[in-house]
């Protein structure tokens, strides 16, 4: 299948070392924001992949047999909005899984789910739409997460917590057996999380 990667950053970078190692997929190109498009149109952001445009361009690309996307954004809200879109355009999204990833049998992934290099996501696991595992991040037994969360390099989620809609945890950072984090939540970097904790408006993260 041919695909595209929404995100010209980082996450994106790593998405790309990813599908380029896997057969099932053609890697065709980038799709970001305007300001992206000034500082990339026409480059090749990782090999010889290029940046294709704006999301605009989204509805079109099926006419190029291109139908599937991952939405590689670090900020929740944004990957949101960008995963949606490209479902509205018709797009397929695909989960993205390394080679180097370990993942119980029993555990159940969503759609447009990324589990990079060195995770380790553990018996019962369930992972939501669009939530994004950066290297090295460890989900513990039992643990439920729900859509369009961010867990960033080192994260460690240990056994029975729930992890509820858009939250974001920074690197290394540790969240205690059997909590419940409420949507919208962001874990500071370093952050030793004891007491589960509740939702946040959407308003006082949104970007």
């Amino acid at each position: 299948m041919k695909v595209i990667i929404i995100g010209a950053g980082s996450c994106a970078t790593i998405v790309a070392d990813i599908l380029l190692q896997d057969r099932n997929f053609k890697l065709c190109g980038f799709i970001g924001i305007p300001q992206e498009e000034k500082q990339h149109l026409g480059e090749e952001i990782y090999g010889n992949v290029p940046f294709l445009g704006t999301h605009d361009i989204l509805d079109h690309l099926k006419n190029d047999n291109i139908f599937g996307f991952v939405a590689a954004i670090k900020n929740n809200a944004l990957r949101e909005k960008a995963y949606y879109r490209a479902m509205r355009a018709g797009l397929i999204p695909i989960n993205v899984i390394s080679p180097h990833a370990v993942l119980d049998p029993s555990a159940v992934l969503g759609k447009g789910v990324v589990l990079s290099a060195g995770c380790i996501v553990s018996h019962g696991v369930s992972i939501g739409d669009n939530t994004i595992l950066n290297p090295t991040t460890v989900i513990g037994i039992r643990s439920r997460i729900e859509d369009h969360c961010f867990f960033s390099t080192g994260t460690i989620v240990e056994g029975r917590c729930h992890i509820m809609k858009n939250v974001f945890c920074g690197v290394r950072s540790t969240l205690l057996a059997g909590l419940t984090i409420g949507k919208n939540q962001h874990i500071e970097f370093g952050s030793i999380v004891k007491e589960s904790l509740q939702n946040i408006a959407r308003s006082q993260f949104e970007v």
